[in-house]
């Protein structure tokens, strides 16, 4: 058994992309963030993970770290997550599969959105 944990649309702005502008502008990014746990057991908040604590984790990642691509960054958000929650909480991390939208690109008129998915399984 197991539990799909979801956080759609994590708003959040940082300095990511290929162009000089992107790096010395903020920009609007949206995270979606699935973590996929084991069965546990109990109804307390440290049974399993704590969603305000993710949040906050993914919009300081976001914030404070710079990369050209938004595939790097969601590698390092999963990265980030699996090695805090897995050995933090009271339980274990299957998968977790994260999406970077980045709206506001220089292909705004051309479409509504870009976003990356990654996505890595653990043992």
């Amino acid at each position: 058994m197991s539990y799909d944990i979801n956080i759609i649309g994590i708003k959040t702005s940082g300095k990511h992309g290929i162009y000089e502008i992107e790096k010395s502008n903020n920009q609007k990014f949206l995270v979606d963030i699935k973590i996929i746990i084991d069965n546990f057991l109990g109804d307390e908040i440290h049974d399993t993970i704590n969603y305000e604590n993710v949040v906050d984790d993914v919009i300081r990642i976001v914030k404070t770290e710079s990369f050209n691509l938004i595939e790097t960054l969601s590698k390092e958000i999963t990265q980030e997550i699996y090695k805090k929650y897995n050995s933090e909480s009271n339980v274990k991390i299957f998968e977790i599969i994260v999406t970077v939208h980045k709206p506001d690109t220089i292909l705004k008129e051309k479409t509504n959105n870009l976003s990356v998915t990654y996505s890595e399984k653990f043992k």
